[in-house]
């Protein structure tokens, strides 16, 4: 039997607001941002796939949602990659406080989420997952994303090489990825970003993470004069601007506790494939060494596992490639990914190289005034390990597994003794 001509109006107008309703607003993709005063200051970023941004509501109680007020209007937006990026710069928050956030759009109330700023006081401890390298096995770095919620850190710090290929395709899909790092009832572990060489552009660091500075070199800092962290880009010049930066924040922070330095090349790449980067050797490792309260770089690339004994900058006849070990004043490299990207073999230890091996795993870093703990984290059986908790997160969850070199799977780094250090550097440089 044939509709009327009423009827078929009625289904054509059903279909059409059926239509409207499913390209409707949809918000995806969320994260927050770290850098500068992470004690009192974050970015929220988003992709607002479909529809017009209303407002975000940031505060630290979860009210019901008719008793929202005083939206937090946008930063900025951009169209990059095929997401449209909308980001909200927060200022002036409350150290170790937990704040709740929504965004709303022309569809209404999207889900709650909630992160954590660091705490203000250098008695405080925080903790880090370090990694990268996540390009082009989505099932294993999905198994990483997976255990990042558990691990309840302050802050990831992703080092570089997101994607295999600088894409529209690769990009959403390691995003999408991502949202596995937000834990069920809506938690989300801010990031500290550096670029990576299959970044092909710095505008990805800046479109997509708000990276406060468009050559992607900045400084970050936590718990006061706890900790300072300065993330350098191995993607463009070492000398020049990015030289005279790094000479800057080191000195500006000399009185911290601690320096962590992180970007993506090793400076000695574990692997034979991978090039010695000279530049960073000349330009980045004497900025390093000149400062006693910088012990830790982290670094990327390889697709390997590597940790150092502490080392400096030596020709003498016990280095090797320009490095010898020195536990009383040298520098521990750690890292090489690999976070989901092809695995290769670390096939070009050194003399002070304190292990190597080639194993998926990301670093899993507890900073506190006494000591910089660091532990090498098997990832691909996340499922087996139990989450932690605000309480408890500095405790090793049941089932992590660690990766257990015949040195210990434990790093311990302590503060060293800046006078002899000081002696230490003017002997060298005699």
């Amino acid at each position: 039997m044939k509709n009327s001509p009423v009827e078929l109006k009625n289904i054509f107008l059903l279909s059409a607001l059926l239509l409207c309703f499913s390209m409707g607003a949809r918000t995806r993709f969320v994260r927050v941002m770290f850098s500068g005063n992470t004690s009192n200051s974050a970015t929220i970023i988003w992709d607002q796939q479909r529809g017009d941004f209303k407002g975000l509501y940031c505060d630290t109680v979860n009210p019901e949602r008719n008793q929202y007020k005083d939206a937090k209007l946008l930063t900025s937006s951009n169209t990059w990659k095929g997401m449209h990026t909308h980001c909200i710069r927060l200022k002036d928050l409350k150290a170790n406080t937990k704040y709740y956030f929504v965004i709303k759009d022309s569809e209404g109330f999207g889900s709650l989420y909630y992160f954590y700023t660091a705490p203000n006081s250098p008695n405080e401890s925080i903790s880090f997952i370090a990694g990268g390298d996540s390009r082009d096995n989505r099932p294993v770095r999905t198994k990483g994303n997976k255990l990042v919620p558990k691990l309840f850190a302050t802050a990831v710090l992703f080092n570089g090489d997101f994607i295999g290929l600088d894409n529209e395709k690769q990009w959403v899909e390691w995003f999408a990825d991502w949202e596995n790092t937000i834990a069920s009832d809506g938690r989300v572990t801010p990031m500290i970003v550096t670029r990576g060489n299959h970044e092909t552009s710095n505008k990805d660091l800046v479109k997509l993470f708000d990276v406060p500075n468009k050559k992607v070199y900045y400084s970050s800092t936590f718990c006061g004069d706890l900790l300072h962290i300065v993330s350098l880009n191995s993607e463009i010049h070492k000398a020049g601007r990015q030289k005279l930066f790094l000479k800057q924040a080191l000195a500006k922070h000399a009185d911290y506790q601690w320096q962590i330095a992180q970007y993506h090349r090793p400076v000695r790449p574990h692997v034979k494939a991978k090039k010695e980067m000279e530049t960073q050797y000349k330009h980045f490792v004497p900025f390093f060494e000149q400062y006693a309260n910088l012990p830790l770089c982290l670094e990327n690339d390889s697709h390997t596992f590597k940790v150092t004994w502490p080392i400096v900058s030596s020709n003498d006849a016990s280095s090797a490639e320009g490095f010898k070990r020195d536990d009383s004043n040298g520098i521990v490299y750690a890292g090489e990914g690999c976070w989901g990207a092809p695995l290769r073999d670390a096939d070009d230890a050194k003399i002070w190289t304190r292990d190597c091996g080639a194993v998926n795993q990301f670093n899993w870093i507890i900073v506190s005034k006494e000591k910089i703990q660091l532990r090498t984290v098997l990832y691909e059986n996340e499922a087996d390990v139990e989450s932690l908790s605000y309480t408890n997160r500095f405790s090793i969850p049941k089932g992590l597994a660690l990766y257990g070199p015949k040195n210990g799977e434990l790093i311990e780094i302590f503060p060293r003794n800046k006078e002899q250090f000081e002696q230490h550097l003017i002997k060298s440089k005699n």
